[in-house]
């Protein structure tokens, strides 16, 4: 196992445990109002959404900065 991979390991433990502890610490339920529905959901669930979809989209920044810079290369 390389040094990389064992990297790999931990980062996922790591935000597996993060989401975890996001879940379980914030059970307080939030009224989210949208135009024709009102949805309840728990302050922790959203709060792993947003964590999720920011790294979702920073991930994919790098990917299309990383593809132009190969291309001029």
């Amino acid at each position: 196992m390389n040094w990389s991979s064992l990297f790999v390991l931990i980062i996922t433990t790591i935000t597996f445990l993060f989401s975890y502890l996001i879940l379980n610490l914030n059970k307080s339920v939030i009224l989210i109002d949208l135009l024709f529905h009102e949805v309840e959901i728990e302050a922790g669930l959203i709060l792993l959404i947003f964590f999720l979809f920011g790294f979702f989209i920073a991930i994919f920044l790098e990917f299309l900065y990383f593809l132009r810079k190969r291309k001029k290369d």
